[in-house]
């Protein structure tokens, strides 16, 4: 008694036979060289993620800028209109010390 192999198993089992043409090849080595410069702003746009992500993790910067919301909105809740005198200066002086950090 005689067993044939089912059609998909053999040699070219799971393998996709591709005929090369003079045009595929140019295809593909355009797919090839997209994705070269794909992955290469990957790698770009990540890396400036991890800048970005140092510089604007600050805890002493995010506390002073907290205080100094706070004081402000203290300030404006106790009826001081935003451009009363102690109000301008405290703001200034908040932004000015902040800026020199």
């Amino acid at each position: 008694m005689k067993t044939q192999k089912p059609n998909n198993i053999g040699k070219n089992s799971g393998r996709r036979i591709i005929r090369h043409s003079n045009n595929r090849v140019k295809d593909q080595d355009h797919v090839t060289e997209m994705l070269k410069l794909c992955l290469q702003k990957i790698c770009e746009l990540q890396a400036e993620m991890e800048r970005e992500a140092e510089t604007i993790h600050d805890p002493e910067a995010e506390g002073y800028a907290a205080c100094a919301t706070e004081t402000l909105r203290f300030l404006s809740s106790q009826g001081l209109p935003p451009d009363h005198p102690m109000v301008k200066m405290l703001s200034e002086r908040l932004l000015r010390d902040r800026d020199d950090n």
